[in-house]
């Protein structure tokens, strides 16, 4: 009789126990539900506001660089046409290299976000003028053809830094920002202290993806 109430004793305790683990397992998954939807709605906050500062600097970067150059009115691109479709291009790599290299900017809390986006933006300025030489019924053929051709370059480019960009980050750094020439890559990785091994690492996915020599790969870490 004895023997049988422990075991009644023990079983309830074990019920009790297992219904206590659902309840508390139910109400900490409920809590990371808030706590990441909070997360998430902090970071697009963080991002949304990172968009609004640096939107001007973008801008300005664009107009410094670009915009403002003889060679944005249409007639004088067609005028001049291959070297043209270069000097555009060459422009605005010279623009983004020396944006997201410069020790001060590195220096940026939002460093990744910021100039991910000074890349892109810049990216994206070269391609709508390129469009506008494609779509100008001045454009002779061979120009447009060009011009076409450096739009499917920069998309490929630009997936590759991408990729790049994931693989880093999947050796365990933190973020990476990687930008392509035709002559050099240059990567940023967010690191205290960059190691002869951490370099090694990023220089073997590099490698890997393109067909740069180490001697065309510059390796920079954020301050």
């Amino acid at each position: 009789m004895v023997i049988k109430k422990r075991t009644l004793l023990l079983v309830s305790l074990i019920i009790v126990l297992t219904i206590i683990g659902y309840i508390n397992h139910s109400i900490t998954k409920q809590a990371l539900l808030e706590t990441t939807s909070e997360y998430e709605r902090y970071e697009d906050k963080n991002l949304e506001d990172v968009f609004m500062e640096d939107n001007k600097t973008v801008e300005t970067i664009s107009t410094d660089y670009i915009q403002n150059e003889d060679i944005n009115k249409d007639d004088k691109i067609i005028d001049s046409k291959d070297s043209a479709i270069s000097s555009l291009t060459n422009k605005t790599e010279n623009a983004i290299e020396e944006s997201i290299t410069k020790e001060e900017n590195r220096k940026s809390n939002n460093y990744f976000v910021e100039y991910r986006l000074s890349r892109d933006k810049l990216r994206a300025s070269l391609v709508e003028r390129l469009n506008n030489i494609i779509n100008n019924e001045k454009t002779d053929a061979e120009i447009r053809k060009k011009a076409q051709e450096e739009i499917i370059r920069i998309g490929n480019i630009s997936e590759k830094e991408l990729l790049i960009e994931g693989l880093i980050k999947a050796k365990g750094f933190e973020d990476a920002l990687v930008f392509l020439k035709d002559d050099s890559v240059r990567v940023i990785v967010s690191a205290d202290i960059l190691s002869e091994q951490d370099v090694m690492k990023i220089l073997e996915i590099v490698k890997s993806e393109t067909d740069f020599e180490p001697s065309a790969i510059k390796i920079m870490k954020k301050y």
